[in-house]
């Protein structure tokens, strides 16, 4: 393991300082307002997008809402498209938190993005989320002529809990025989809702000392799941322990050194190549859990923004 970065060093310095607690420990409203104030202080200032717009597609649930990151509107030949799917322990999160770096990637790789605004547990437990990330990929893939987006070319991303969205949904979308997705891009993905201890960063990291304790993986997994002990093992509950990657689309797999998550990502990127899918696997290892969305404060963060936005833009792009 390689040494925890200055950067790094003063924000957790200043989390503690400021009182900060593990999500596990807070009620959960003050858990989603402490994330939602925690992204405006981290997350760079966003960008101005010509086009941002709120709607609401239907759902499984009713509507929907989306918000979709338009960098060029009004073209009219065919785009590839991309959905983004946001962090929060599948409890915690929404469109606003993670504006900014949806921002970043649709000006810098010059593609449509799509927020997802999906149901969040407890209120709706499994498998609402995943049904509405995927009735959210069907409808980007119907829009081809009322949009000019091409679908054939549809990327997924996803930090931290989206990412596992992504990753079950790239095997949901197989089962299903579509829609086609032809690359995913999974930021510190958690892809093991059981315990993960088969992972040596699960329990190299379980104090919490770098800002995500095991407790919270243990409260996530507790709120969201209406069946723990059954549907722990569903691949699309936790999809690291999928027994099949071949024919998945080809991956962007991002993780950080002082992560508990970091192993898991590793071995999704191992599992991807040895099913002869390719699989980019890049680890910033003096950084921590969240570091995609604190661009403001971390280097670290700033320097995968970028890094994705290169590789979306050569998977789908013009």
């Amino acid at each position: 393991m390689g040494k925890l970065g200055p950067e790094e060093q003063q924000l957790l310095a200043q989390m503690r300082a400021g009182g900060f607690k593990p999500a596990h420990q807070m009620p959960l409203d003050v858990a989603r307002t402490m994330l939602a104030q925690m992204a405006g202080a981290l997350s760079r200032a966003p960008l101005p997008i010509k086009s941002v717009v709120n709607e609401a597609i239907t759902g499984p649930g009713g509507a929907l809402p989306i918000r979709i990151y338009d960098p060029e509107p009004g073209c009219t030949s065919p785009r590839g498209v991309a959905l983004f799917f946001h962090g929060g322990g599948f409890c915690v999160g929404n469109l606003e938190t993670h504006d900014s770096s949806c921002r970043f990637l649709a000006a810098h790789a010059r593609v449509p993005i799509v927020a997802v605004d999906y149901r969040l547990a407890p209120e709706n437990k499994y498998p609402a989320a995943l049904e509405d990330c995927y009735a959210a990929l069907t409808w980007v893939a119907s829009q081809g002529e009322q949009r000019s987006w091409d679908g054939k070319r549809i990327a997924l991303i996803g930090d931290s809990a989206g990412a596992a969205l992504v990753a079950s949904l790239c095997l949901k979308a197989r089962e299903m025989r579509g829609p086609a997705i032809i690359y995913q891009v999974l930021i510190y993905p958690g892809l093991a809702l059981d315990d993960g201890q088969d992972f040596a960063s699960r329990r190299e990291f379980a104090s919490g000392e770098y800002f995500l304790p095991a407790e919270d993986w243990a409260y996530f997994r507790r709120i969201y799941l209406g069946d723990p002990e059954r549907e722990v093992v569903d691949p699309l509950v936790s999809p690291i322990r999928a027994g099949d990657f071949r024919g998945l689309p080809p991956a962007l797999v991002l993780t950080a050194g002082f992560d508990p998550a970091r192993d898991e990502g590793a071995r999704y990127a191992e599992l991807l190549e040895k099913a002869g899918v390719r699989a980019e696997y890049v680890c910033y290892e003096s950084t921590i859990h969240g570091f995609f969305v604190f661009d403001r404060v971390l280097e670290a963060g700033r320097k995968a923004q970028t890094l994705v936005a290169e590789r979306l833009a050569n998977a789908i792009g013009h």
